[in-house]
């Protein structure tokens, strides 16, 4: 009976977190609450989809895995109704130029590294990573937005 009391309370404390910083622990038995903060990065985006971000050796990479399942199946055939391949080097050229309309600045802090079955770029800062996802995971989610700048954009300019 106790052990069940425990994950009930352990389960309320991970809701409870979600909108708090709460420190706690477990002491003889008894739950300690030490301290409680409203948690501020409540409602910080951290899902960057189709994107994924991390840190490595100071370097700040942006990463989509085009080949992937989840990836292919949901983007492939819009990029082939347009007659692009879809691949890394597609989707540079296609960011490039929605990045021109919408932030042009940015583009002097990011480094693309296509592939064939990727897309990698990276960013100069931490905050420049996060304002390339910003920029674009609303309109790679969205597919009719998506759709609007694959077919306005300038085909010569896409390296295929």
């Amino acid at each position: 009976m106790l052990n069940n009391i425990k994950i009930i309370i352990y389960f309320v404390f991970l809701i409870f977190n979600l909108h708090f910083k709460v420190n706690a622990h477990i002491y003889k038995n008894h739950f300690l609450i030490t301290s409680i903060k409203k948690n501020k990065n409540r409602n910080k985006q951290t899902n960057y989809f189709p994107f994924k971000i991390f840190d490595r050796n100071g370097r700040f990479i942006i990463k989509a895995e085009i080949e992937g399942y989840e990836l292919h199946s949901k983007y492939d055939h819009i990029f082939k109704k347009y007659n692009y391949s879809g691949n890394g080097y597609c989707w540079e050229g296609h960011i490039s130029q929605i990045l021109e309309k919408i932030n042009p600045q940015l583009l002097k802090h990011i480094e693309f590294d296509p592939e064939a079955g990727a897309f990698f770029a990276y960013a100069d800062s931490k905050s420049n990573q996060i304002k390339f996802v910003e920029i674009l995971s609303p309109i790679f989610s969205n597919l009719h937005k998506l759709e609007e700048y694959i077919k306005k954009a300038d085909h010569g300019r896409i390296d295929d």
